[in-house]
């Protein structure tokens, strides 16, 4: 437990990202690419750690001035600290859809430098009309119950600078800042998120990768 309230401190202190979303068409399916996330300076030795760590994507579509669909990406990343390489599984709306071995921390940090969230929208079914896509990011989301149990465990450790003793000190804001996440009635939240969307764009102007 305490673990996990040192990752939340550490991730709320993370900084503000400068990231863009370009849309991808792969055999006539819509996806996205995120290029440029800046993670937390402490990710690659949560990486090397040998837990799994998990970044977790809610992708929607919009147009036409409605939203046309909604999928949730998740890589999983292990660490194998015998074989010393990553295991990475990518699902999408709980089905994998890919799962592969990388040699090593460089090979992670470029998946995650240029994250592909391919193949989500079948592009035969949609309107020929300016799109965007918004794309919310998050790592190592915890999900309600969770938070709530470390919330707990916090305040039942907490003691106050002035009695000297070894207990936790944490701001209050950093929790509110995790709760208020759920007030969308989201079921998961993280320390460290972020949202962006991309510019407006047509699907008959993208390249067909798969070709």
């Amino acid at each position: 437990m305490k673990g996990a309230v040192a990752l939340l401190i550490l991730l709320a202190n993370s900084a503000a990202n400068a990231a863009e979303v370009l849309a991808t068409l792969e055999d006539g399916k819509l996806g996205v690419r995120v290029d440029g996330l800046v993670f937390p300076a402490t990710l690659p030795k949560e990486l090397t750690s040998g837990l799994t760590n998990r970044l977790y994507a809610r992708v929607a579509l919009n147009g036409a001035g409605a939203i046309l669909g909604k999928r949730i990406v998740e890589y999983s990343i292990r660490y194998d600290l015998w074989d010393q390489t990553f295991s990475v599984i990518s699902a999408t709306d709980g089905s994998i859809a890919e799962s592969r071995t990388l040699a090593s921390l460089a090979d992670v940090e470029a998946l995650l430098a240029s994250l592909p969230l391919s193949r989500l929208f079948e592009g035969s079914t949609l309107p020929v009309t300016d799109l965007t896509l918004r794309v919310e990011v998050l790592l190592n989301p915890i999900d309600r119950e969770k938070m709530r149990m470390i919330r707990k465990w916090v305040a039942q450790n907490s003691t106050p600078e002035a009695a000297g003793g070894p207990g936790i000190t944490v701001s209050n804001t950093i929790f509110n800042r995790i709760f208020e996440q759920y007030a969308d009635g989201s079921d998961v939240a993280a320390a460290w998120r972020v949202t962006l969307e991309s510019r407006p764009f047509r699907l008959d102007a993208l390249k067909n990768e798969g070709r």
